[in-house]
């Protein structure tokens, strides 16, 4: 009887290039997670967001398991997600590379402190509720505590094939 791959078998088994070029055949908005821990601001571009429920209230993204903001998001911290109208390409750059964010953009602090960037599309505030193992990520999970629509025109920022894009309307 044949003996069946184990799952490192299998994983080693998978080309990472082809499967980061495959992932990037899914087109995704643009955000920036931000949070406000013990007074130092932390912020970083995230492309994996989503909405998990309505009831309760929940949203997930995704964060390397190795980046620093993630001592900003014990369980029951907060953190804010701004969704990134397509003028904002700039911010999402400044706030994928590391640099001295906070004093190039406009912001304010929102419920529990995290900033809210006043040129988004939208926000919404979360509380921690869960921090999910993911292999190389972290999935966090959290309760939404506010929200608000800042801009009804625009259009959302979109990633796709590792690059930033404005989206067209469907003809």
């Amino acid at each position: 009887m044949a003996q069946q791959a184990t799952a490192a078998e299998r994983d080693a088994l998978i080309d990472q290039r082809q499967l980061r070029a495959i992932f990037g055949r899914f087109a995704t908005g643009v955000t920036v997670i931000t949070a406000n821990y013990s007074g130092e601001l932390f912020g970083v571009t995230v492309n994996s967001f989503t909405s998990l429920s309505l009831d309760p209230p929940l949203v997930l993204f995704c964060l390397h398991d190795r980046s620093s903001f993630r001592a900003a998001l014990d369980v029951g911290s907060s953190f804010t997600v701004n969704i990134l109208s397509e003028e904002q390409r700039g911010i999402a750059g400044l706030f994928a590379s590391g640099v001295d964010r906070f004093l190039k953009v406009n912001s304010l602090p929102g419920l529990g402190g995290s900033p809210v960037l006043t040129n988004s599309l939208a926000y919404v505030t979360c509380e921690v509720t869960q921090q999910i193992p993911g292999g190389d990520h972290v999935i966090i999970v959290g309760r939404v505590i506010d929200t608000g629509l800042l801009r009804r025109q625009g259009r959302p920022l979109g990633f796709f094939a590792g690059a930033m894009h404005k989206l067209k309307p469907y003809q």
